[in-house]
Order: structure tokens, then C-alpha cells, then sequence
């Protein structure tokens, strides 16, 4: 059975992420947006473990983690806090409250699911196939920005311009030829150092302001998504080289 885990958190993009790894790890993540739904979801689900954070509308979460605690039914279920609060303050005081651990945002996929992993007494080198899925889940959410020559390939239109960002879920650019909402491109990406050309096949314009316009790749497939992973890597390196010869 799927060990079912409770995400205290009202940002919808922190949620987003959060299941999006929990699931890649095949637990099943439970939702809810504020103190009095985690009380509520809790003593419904009786979840696993409940990942929480602390800056919650119509409540505070060390006042959440109190109530658990004190909730004989709901006692013995570990929290994890999550917060991009100070840790030098809110992890002593979360201890004292009755957490099982802390996480400070932005969180990784890997110490997350070690973690939970930790707290639900699991192996700790269990689910090693779908831990680098999660970090792609992770990156995701994540933009690369970088300067990146580009052709590109619609209807009707060819065109050179520059990657302003790059992810696995998309990328902002700036081209000389004009394009639509809606329109599908192909993508030629010419990375510094790497001698293949990083390709696109389908990238959905989704917004257009001037010569410049962001695309979407919708759901790579894995191994469209290692290619831009690595891109993403090659320019990582450089852009670090670049701030230390600076």
C-alpha cells in the first residue's frame, strides 16, 4: 500500500512540487491549504507522516504541530516541518513542538525523500530507480539563465534569436522572426562547448511581448529530458567559471 503523506501548504507551486516528487516516489500526497483543513485531513486520512509548513493563513504552524501533538489520535504521526523560515530559530522551537524533523526551503527532492524515508523507519537506499526521475521533477521548477544561440521553425516562419532561460518545462527567447500565441516551433539550441545541437521538436509558444516570447515543452520524454538536463549542466559549468575568473 502507497504510505499516504499529508503537504501542509498554502503556495500552490510549493504544493505543485512537493507532490510531484512525492509521487515520483510513489507515495500519495494529500492536500491541505491551511491549519484547520490539516486538522480536519489528518483525522480523515490518517496519514503517514505530514510535511508542514509554517506560515499558514488563519493559523500559525508551530499552533498546527501543537494540536496534533496534544490530539491522542493523531499523536504518533511524524511531522516534518517544511519552511523557508530562519532554521536558527524555528528548528529548535519545532523540535520542541514535536517534530520529527526540518526541512528549510527550497528543498531537494533527495533530502525530502530521505527524510521521509527516516521518518517512516523505510530502507534508506529504497526507491533508488525513481530518484533521478525526482531530481528532473525537481528541476522542473527550476530556471537555468543563460545566453543560448537558437533557429527556430514554425509555420511559415524561420527565424535565429537567443535563449534567455532554460528548463525542463520550457524557455523564454528573443528572435528576429515573429511568431503567435499558439504557434508549435522547432528548436535548434546551440550550446557553448557542446557539439550537438540541443533539439526541440515541439515547443508551444505561450506568450509574445516584442521580439521576444516564451515557449512551453510540455512533458519531455525521458530522453528528450536528460538532453536538456545535461545542456542545463554545460551551462551551469560555465556560468561558475565565468564567476570565478570574474
Amino acid at each position: 500500500m502507497e504510505a499516504k503523506i499529508l503537504v501542509v501548504e498554502d503556495a500552490l507551486e510549493s504544493w505543485t512540487l512537493l507532490s510531484s516528487i512525492l509521487l515520483t516516489h510513489r507515495y500519495q500526497p494529500i492536500w491541505a491549504a491551511d491549519g484547520i483543513q490539516a486538522l480536519s485531513e489528518a483525522r480523515k486520512h490518517q496519514p503517514h507522516a505530514i510535511l508542514l509548513d509554517l506560515g499558514l493563513p488563519g493559523g500559525d504552524g508551530f499552533v498546527v504541530l501543537e494540536r496534533l501533538k496534544n490530539n491522542r489520535l493523531l499523536s504518533a504521526i511524524p511531522v516534518i516541518v517544511v519552511t523557508a523560515r530562519d532554521p536558527g530559530v524555528a528548528e529548535q522551537k519545532a523540535r520542541e513542538y514535536g517534530a520529527a524533523a526540518f526541512l528549510h526551503k527550497p528543498v531537494k527532492a533527495d533530502a525530502l525523500i530521505a527524510t521521509i524515508r527516516g521518518v517512516l523507519g523505510q530502507p534508506a537506499g529504497a526507491g533508488k530507480s525513481e530518484d533521478r526521475m525526482a531530481e528532473l521533477v525537481t528541476r522542473k521548477h527550476q530556471r537555468f539563465e543563460r545566453s543560448v544561440p537558437v533557429r527556430y521553425q514554425g509555420a511559415g516562419i524561420a527565424g535565429e534569436g537567443i535563449i534567455n532561460d532554460l528548463s525542463l518545462s520550457g524557455s523564454s527567447m528573443t528572435g528576429n522572426a515573429p511568431v503567435s500565441v499558439g504557434m508549435v516551433l522547432t528548436l535548434h539550441m546551440f550550446v557553448p562547448g557542446d557539439p550537438e545541437p540541443l533539439l526541440i521538436d515541439r515547443a508551444t509558444v505561450q506568450w509574445v511581448k516584442g521580439s521576444e516570447f516564451g515557449v512551453d515543452f510540455g512533458t519531455p520524454p525521458p530522453k528528450a529530458a536528460e538532453r536538456i538536463t545535461q545542456v542545463i549542466s554545460i551551462l551551469a559549468k560555465i556560468q561558475q567559471n565565468v564567476s570565478r575568473q570574474g
